[in-house]
């Protein structure tokens, strides 16, 4: 169960997340509210030109993301997938890295990784799935069976090549650590899903770590980045 956003302040500062999440989504009114306020609301129509120029432009999307991660797959020579969602604020994608086949069942170990679109903020963490063929009615049965949330294992090498280019790219943005980010804000509701107290995942990037998604077994640091957060000494 998702814990509700919190943060001790006397070490660290997390405020720039709450406040991105305040410019752009009017806490508290539902989607469903009459008469539509919640589309009237100027941070709500402020991301959809976001999201509009950066994913629906597609000139913009290929030289902001595309061209970017296309050049990871060839420096890592691994097959990168695009997972960018319409009406998700952040540029995300994956890399296979590594896929085995035994008879009706198949095994990856993927990278995923996004950027928020309205803040300086990323995201990177390794999922562990497994699919089951069902030949005779031509479809599969796919599950999250690990999460992995640090550089850790066979993730470890090409989380921290992909946290590099990131950071190269993208100056002075920072890791949201997963333990915060799977973190929920009550009457946060995210204009591409139906959910009710969406978490910090959902309002800067998308929902793929949903609670219904995603694996119970944890590996690595889930609080890896938390650093980035701490306060400055006087």
């Amino acid at each position: 169960m998702n814990t509700n956003f919190a943060f001790n302040s006397n070490k660290y500062d997390l405020w720039e997340i709450y406040e991105v999440i305040k410019k752009y989504y009017p806490i508290g009114i539902s989607r469903n509210e009459g008469r539509g306020i919640y589309l009237e609301y100027k941070g709500i129509q402020a991301l959809e030109k976001i999201i509009a120029d950066n994913i629906h432009n597609s000139n913009n999307y290929q030289d902001r993301w595309e061209s970017f991660t296309t050049q990871i797959g060839k420096e890592l020579n691994k097959e990168i997938i695009g997972t960018t969602y319409g009406q998700a604020p952040s540029f995300s994608s994956s890399i296979i890295l590594q896929k085995n086949e035994l008879e009706d069942c198949i095994h990856k170990k993927e990278l995923h990784f996004s950027v928020s679109l309205i803040g300086n903020f990323y995201q990177i963490y390794g999922l562990d799935t497994t699919t089951v063929l069902d030949v005779k009615e031509q479809k599969g049965f796919h599950a999250v069976n690990a999460v992995t949330t640090s550089p850790y294992a066979a993730f470890k090498e090409y989380f921290e090549f992909v946290e590099r280019r990131i950071q190269e790219k993208y100056l002075n943005y920072k890791i949201v650590p997963f333990g915060f980010g799977q973190a929920i804000i009550r009457g946060l509701e995210v204009r591409y899903l139906d959910d009710f107290d969406c978490s910090i995942n959902k309002g800067l990037f998308n929902h793929f770590l949903s609670e219904e998604n995603i694996s119970k077994f944890i590996r690595g640091d889930k609080n890896y980045g938390k650093e980035m957060w701490a306060k400055k000494e006087d």
